[in-house]
């Protein structure tokens, strides 16, 4: 006998199941737009009177989001997720976590690919900014503040991070650089040469500020929170 779950979410439209997916993963419609890769507006469109996804789009968004289950989208059968119980996972939206290098808040190591998000671990925190995107563990010491420690990122810590378009930096604010030699975290300012940005740390006496090519930075992070992990 089915679940009156089961049963409610077969009286839903495709549309209608896939909000309840992005709800669980707290998601927006730019975001699933995004990651899937299907055209803008087609989500808004859909919710409308007589209208529902294509199933050229639930192909789209179920090989962004493979935990999604196929026969729960298309049918409403089954559970949400692939392979656990939708009521038994957490509650908290999920975010990738690129584990397989460190931001140095000093010299730089590893590489930032927001285009493999999906090969990523997912880490789940309560209390995280909405639109904060992917995590990001930082390494050094180069950006702890003594004079105001709560601007603190510490050895360890998580790093939320949502991507920006380079032109909308605001100079004198901190960001993570994205650089053929791989992420940074600093603050940035205007250098006296156009084509070069000056980039300065929190602990500037052990850290001296240098300059890096405009044309060298690849992608633009915003820091939307930092975790701290302290290790005793």
């Amino acid at each position: 006998m089915e679940s009156n779950s089961n049963q409610q979410d077969q009286k839903m439209r495709k549309i209608d199941r896939l909000d309840k997916f992005a709800a669980y993963k707290g998601f927006n419609d730019n975001k699933i737009t995004r990651l899937s890769g299907i055209a803008v507006g087609t989500l808004g469109k859909s919710r409308k009177e007589g209208k529902d996804i294509t199933g050229r789009t639930c192909e789209s968004v179920l090989s962004a989001f493979p935990e999604l289950n196929r026969e729960w989208l298309i049918y409403g059968e089954g559970d949400m997720l692939v392979g656990t119980k939708a009521k038994t996972v957490s509650s908290y939206p999920e975010y990738p976590f690129i584990n397989d290098t460190k931001a140095e808040c000093g010299a730089l190591v590893g590489t930032l690919d927001s285009k493999t998000f999906n090969n990523f671990p997912m880490l789940s925190f309560p209390g995280i900014p909405a639109d904060t995107e992917f995590f990001i563990q930082a390494s050094g010491y180069s950006m702890v503040n003594t004079d105001r420690p709560e601007l603190s990122i510490p050895p360890g810590a998580f790093i939320g991070l949502a991507k920006i378009n380079s032109s909308i930096v605001r100079w004198g604010e901190t960001y993570a650089l994205a650089t053929p030699d791989g992420i940074m975290i600093k603050r940035v300012f205007p250098a006296e040469d156009s084509d070069q940005i000056r980039c300065v740390s929190y602990n500037s006496t052990d850290y001296p500020e240098f300059m890096i090519d405009r044309s060298d930075v690849r992608d633009v992070a915003r820091i939307t929170c930092v975790i701290p992990v302290y290790v005793r």
